[in-house]
């Protein structure tokens, strides 16, 4: 059975399967377009209200042969020179051998042209409502839930599903705003991975060291600046190697969600020191030092 999507605006998403030419001037089959109709690459478009939709054929010449008599054309004077009919030619086949060589057969031929066209209705179809508007140019990575099942691409991405391979594509993410990102390879029965960011802290410490204003004189208008120093750390944090959604979009809206929260962490790594009343910095969780 067919399945169909109806968006949120009430319009109608029908994959169609048209028969393509067979190479012997087939033709194709095209669906009818009207004002409420509209073909796209492998579906139909029906505006709200609109319950079916025509596929026509291709238009092919067919030839009609109506039979009207046998005529012979051997100089056989005891075989009659007509036969009227199928069930008189017949009798002679019983009684003569080869007697189809005596004669020819007279047909009346016509031809004409027929349009073959099937209708395709809602009412014979599965219709899925959808809380989208829109559909995606792609469903790549992802899967259907299993109530779902038949709901070809790209209307696969507008119905609840699955989207796989997410710890690659919130690296790609990252790397793509700069920062060098990596993901742990997933394990049969794990639904999480560790996904690691390495990235430079610049940072200034209690030590303090002497500059001369004046290099001749090693102590008059000196003065004590802080140390500043790079810190090497890594960021470390579980994502989850699935989203389950309602929608392509929304799970790759959950995506960027992370991504957005994993920069937010790397931009703010450190964090007040509770052990000395606020007095200094630590790292923020899941953030060590390299080496």
């Amino acid at each position: 059975m067919t399945v169909a999507v109806r968006l949120s605006n009430g319009t109608t998403i029908v994959p169609v399967k048209l028969e393509q030419s067979n190479g012997w001037g087939g033709g194709v089959e095209k669906v009818v377009e009207s004002a409420s109709v509209h073909a796209m690459d492998g579906y139909v478009v029906l505006d709200p209200g609109a319950q079916s939709f025509i596929v026509q054929g291709p238009t092919r010449t067919e030839t009609l042969e109506v039979f009207k008599r046998f005529e012979r054309i051997a100089n056989v004077p005891e075989l009659p020179e007509m036969v009227g009919s199928e069930a008189h030619m017949d009798e002679l086949r019983g009684q003569w051998e080869n007697v189809d060589a005596f004669y020819r057969r007279v047909v009346d031929k016509s031809t004409h042209d027929s349009t073959s066209s099937r209708t395709c209705d809602l009412a014979e179809m599965r219709v899925l409502d959808v809380a989208v508007s829109g559909i995606p140019d792609s469903a790549m990575g992802w899967s259907p839930s299993a109530d779902y099942l038949g709901v070809p691409a790209p209307l696969s991405a507008v119905v609840p599903g699955t989207l796989g391979a997410v710890p690659d594509l919130i690296v790609a993410s990252l790397t793509d705003a700069g920062l060098r990102a990596s993901a742990g390879q997933p394990r049969p029965g794990q639904s999480e991975v560790q996904l690691t960011v390495e990235f430079e802290v610049a940072f200034s410490d209690a030590r303090k060291k002497l500059v001369k204003k004046n290099p001749l004189n090693n102590r008059r208008d000196a003065t004590r600046i802080a140390v500043t120093d790079t810190k090497y750390v890594r960021l470390t944090t579980p994502v989850p190697i699935t989203i389950a959604a309602d929608s392509l979009a929304a799970a790759h809206a959950e995506v960027e969600r992370i991504v957005i929260e994993i920069r937010e962490r790397v931009d703010e790594p450190v964090t007040a020191c509770a052990a000395c009343g606020g007095s200094g910095l630590v790292f923020s969780s899941g953030i060590r030092e390299r080496y």
